[in-house]
């Protein structure tokens, strides 16, 4: 007779899913039947209990895990297996789902084979439960119509004792009955071996005459449940025989015996051996659990990217899924003379690192299980750990790890092993023996693949090598630098960015070629590979054309040309740089130079050929104007880069030669007394003049020289600061002095400013350092500790621009700041914009909610200085005072102002151009 088809339930609400998952279910035979939300599920599956649910959970209305609660609380669909499929696959989901009764999880998207593995398995798993179910409930009809025929006898129990002796007698059960305060009334033949006592000597006495106090009271316990319940207990006990020592788990039943009125008169047991049943059912257990590790470390081949992920994974599986006490592989080194663990997974695998495995000749390793199954490459299975001779060693180890059984299983050839630990001894009967040894040939399959894609990569790679690569430099060649250029021609134009092509060509290769010989000339061009590749950025490209000639790709330059182009001299020099130091070659010192052409692209109408061209021709400027240099191809893009650089090292000798001069603007209090003045920095150019900061300050942050030059400003404000000391009118004057991010962001910064005051022998408190709020909170921990230390010295602090930049309230209050500067901007929009005037009241009180004082910088009319005075603003500076004035006309100003009487006209600057 054909068993029907196993029904299955779906249950999705994205329509494609369910069809997709349906007939993926019918083609491999199940009758299919499918609900599209949780209320057509349960109606479904209360009319017609299914075999096994496949159930979503992300569901309008009902979700899985509600519909999951229901299925498990109603009686026709208690027992039905459910599996959850969906794309949840945090742990604390999959946990619920566990919780409310499910039987498994699977992720989507999911895999064909896994989800029909876990299918089967679940129907199986359910197949062997019913027919459990069945023999137990028919041997539970069999011990119920016992229990009748011994209630009948109980009857007629003085009339009939021979013919119910007789009855017992043939019972393979242990019977016996006991009056209700446990005395023995009378049991069977199969009951006397367990006390080693015949029924005369049994009856009367209790079970304290023949076992332990702590087993009787367990046994009367047990009695007493049965009584209070009024009906059949079921309960497992372990009991040991006294004829011959057997011990065995019995399932007993106790059930209270009545006579006609309804009276206790006894307690009737009954009780079978269920050692080889649930000895079957571990059994099946295990093999289940291993068929899981089996799947897993098929699962675990076809996703493992190498050795070293496969091996942890499939030791995990025989872990996590297997029912192992911890699993370990293990490959021999390259003269097989010792193993080395690669990957270990379970309790007990730090016990490796305490065991030599070399393999020599008179190791104890070399005879252990482990060594005989590589060596004369078979499994060994060890089913008592603490028996087996060959494992002597190690048996302290096993016995803190609880391994009582072991396998070794060889791979690959003897190039190793799998070795698996169990806790239970003669865990390896002939079915999981041949479930393992069919993992252990996985593994070997899969080592052979990787093998095979290993050789098969390698193949490929030196194809390629000899087609696109130059075979002396490993450079790509000039195929492959047509490629790489159209690529770069149309990237950086897709990212609106600017790209770069450097042509270089060695100067005067061809003398050393005809001296040294072409071998001299080859390592030379081996070397200039090896330091152009080191020169550029990840991303860029290094070619060789041929001969002494290179190209170099640049990718993802400034979208400005002056920015791009400055990018590409900034590496193009660095190259020249690299290529210029001297080159070791067998015992010869090689100095070599070379030429670059070089040629900016974004246009995606641009050919390689013309980029080529147009770089060749800049090489062929650079050769023209004496080699060793680097030319643009744009003339243009070059006189400014020429000009740039002209102007750099005009800076550069502004520095040595002291070609800058510093500037005073005035700041008065309310009263008009001249309390201090900002130094500004000016340079005057030996050809072009007095040049603003405007022109020379971005260069000088660009190249660094913003540092030096910050030093220097500092340093002469404090010198002037020292001169005017014991002056009348200038020795009580603050001057303040702009700090650039690049200088201050410097580390001995504060160092470098406290040498300067104790240098000049300078009172401290008289040099007020500007802050920008950009800079302030570029770095706010280092800018903290760095004014801190400064301000303990006596140094004071303004913040430059207050407001115009993203102003962090919260980081004004934790900086001691001495000052904040309103902004020009906001000042000179005052009796124009209400907004600006709202601003600079509300700066002005938060500056004296603070304690800090406030400066208004900007101040050119009456009517903005009204403005300022009238809100509280305690310092001014502006055109309206005066504008900066090189030293000797400040000093003129200053003595002319402190000869005029008290509360003089704030206007006293303005009267000079």
């Amino acid at each position: 007779m054909t068993s029907r088809q196993s029904r299955i339930l779906v249950v999705d609400d994205t329509p494609a899913s369910l069809k997709l998952l349906s007939e993926l279910l019918r083609a491999e035979g199940y009758e299919v039947r499918s609900a599209i939300d949780g209320e057509l599920a349960l109606e479904s599956a209360f009319d017609n209990p299914p075999d096994l649910v496949m159930l979503d959970i992300m569901m309008p209305g009902i979700d899985g895990f509600e519909v999951c609660r229901r299925l498990k609380a109603h009686p026709a669909t208690r027992q039905v297996p459910v599996i959850f499929v969906s794309t949840l696959s945090e742990t604390e989901e999959k946990v619920q789902g566990f919780h409310l009764g499910a039987v498994d999880y699977v992720s989507k998207p999911y895999q064909r084979e896994e989800l029909l593995a876990r299918v089967r398995t679940h129907l199986e798993i359910e197949r062997l439960r019913n027919r459990l179910e069945e023999a137990v409930a028919e041997r539970s009809s069999q011990l119920y119509q016992s229990e009748q025929k011994l209630r009948t006898t109980l009857d007629d129990y003085i009339s009939a004792h021979t013919q119910l002796h007789t009855l017992l007698d043939t019972i393979p059960d242990l019977v016996w009955l006991k009056d209700p305060n446990g005395v023995y009334l009378t049991c069977n033949l199969q009951f006397e071996r367990l006390y080693g006592a015949g029924e005369a000597e049994i009856v009367g006495k209790t079970d304290r005459d023949f076992v332990s106090a702590e087993l009787a009271d367990f046994f009367r316990d047990n009695d007493q449940k049965a009584v209070r319940a009024g009906k059949v207990c079921a309960n497992e006990e372990w009991l040991e025989f006294a004829d011959n020592g057997y011990r065995g788990l019995f399932e007993t039943l106790k059930t209270p015996v009545l006579d006609r009125n309804g009276k206790l008169i006894g307690v009737l047991g009954i009780a079978r051996d269920i050692s080889e049943r649930r000895a079957a059912q571990a059994k099946i257990q295990r093999h289940m659990q291993l068929y899981a590790a089996l799947s897993r470390c098929n699962k675990a081949i076809v996703q493992s990217a190498d050795e070293a992920d496969l091996f942890l994974s499939v030791c995990q599986a025989a872990v996590e899924f297997g029912g192992m006490k911890m699993a370990w592989v293990g490959l021999l080194n390259a003269d097989r003379s010792a193993l080395r663990p690669c990957a270990s997974f379970g309790e007990g695998a730090d016990e490796l690192q305490t065991i030599d495995m070399a393999l020599t000749a008179g190791s104890t390793f070399g005879r252990s299980p482990t060594s005989v199954a590589i060596r004369e490459q078979r499994p060994y299975w060890c089913q008592d750990f603490q028996n087996d001779p060959l494992t002597l060693p190690w048996r302290a180890q096993a016995l803190k790890a609880n391994w009582k059984s072991s396998a070794a299983l060889p791979l690959h050839q003897g190039a190793g092993v799998f070795v698996l630990y169990a806790d239970e001894v003669d865990a390896f009967d002939a079915d999981a023996r041949d479930l393992l040894l069919e993992m252990a040939t996985d593994i070997d399959i899969a080592l052979d693949n990787f093998s095979r894609s290993r050789a098969q990569q390698q193949a490929e790679a030196e194809i390629e090598r000899l087609a696109f690569y130059d075979p002396l430099t490993g450079l790509p060649n000039r195929r492959l630098l047509y490629d790489r250029l159209h690529q770069a021609v149309v990237a950086n134009a897709r990212a609106a960015s600017h790209g770069a092509a450097l042509f270089i060509d060695l100067d005067n290769f061809k003398t050393l070629n005809d001296t040294k010989g072409h071998n001299h000339g080859d390592l030379l061009l081996i070397e200039v590979a090896r330091r152009l590749e080191a020169s550029v950025r990840e991303g860029d490209t290094v070619a060789r054309l041929g001969g002494d000639e290179f190209v170099v790709i640049l990718n993802g330059l400034n979208g400005d040309p002056g920015q791009a182009s400055a990018q590409t001299k900034m590496i193009g020099s660095k190259i020249l740089a690299a290529i210029s130091r001297p080159y070791p070659l067998q015992g010869y010192e090689h100095h070599c130079s070379a030429s670059m052409g070089v040629g900016l692209f974004r246009d995606p109408d641009t050919t390689v050929e013309e980029l080529l061209k147009c770089i060749d021709t800049a090489l062929y400027q650079a050769k023209r104007s004496g080699r060793n240099s680097l030319q643009f191809y744009d003339p243009a893009m070059q006189q400014a880069l020429e000009a740039k650089a002209a102007l750099e090292n005009d800076l550069r000798r502004a520095l040595e030669e002291d070609g800058f001069l510093l500037y005073f603007q005035p700041q008065v209090d309310q009263d008009g007394n001249i309390v201090g003045a900002e130094v500004l920095i000016r340079w005057q150019h030996p050809q072009r003049g007095l040049v603003a900061p405007a022109e020379f300050i971005p260069l000088a942050e660009e190249t660094g020289l913003i540092v030096p030059i910050g030093n220097w400003v500092v340093d002469s404000a404090c010198a002037q600061l020292k001169n005017w000391e014991g002056q009348a009118g200038f020795d009580g004057l603050q001057l303040a002095v702009n700090v650039s991010a690049p200088q201050f962001r410097q580390a001995d910064f504060v160092a470098q400013v406290r040498r300067t005051i104790t240098r000049h022998g300078l009172c401290p408190s008289r040099l007020k350092l500007e802050l920008t709020e950009s800079l302030v909170l570029d770095d706010i921990d280092d800018t903290i500790v760095k004014m801190q230390q400064l301000r303990e010295s006596g140094v004071s602090f303004s913040m430059d621009d207050f407001g115009t930049g993203y102003s962090s309230l919260y980081y004004l209050t934790k900086l001691p700041f001495d000052q904040l500067k309103i902004d020009r901007s906001f000042v000179h929009n005052l009796g124009v914009s209400q907004n600006d005037a709202v601003i600079v009241q509300t700066i002005i009180g938060m500056a004296d909610n603070l304690g800090i004082e406030s400066l208004a910088e900007g101040v050119e009319t009456e009517e903005q200085l009204a403005f300022l005075k009238a809100h509280g603003c305690h310092f001014y500076q502006g055109f309206l005072f005066g504008r900066p004035l090189p030293l000797e006309q400040f000093q003129v100003r200053l003595q002319e102002a402190s000869d005029q009487p008290a509360n003089l006209d704030l206007r006293v600057f303005d009267s000079r151009p």
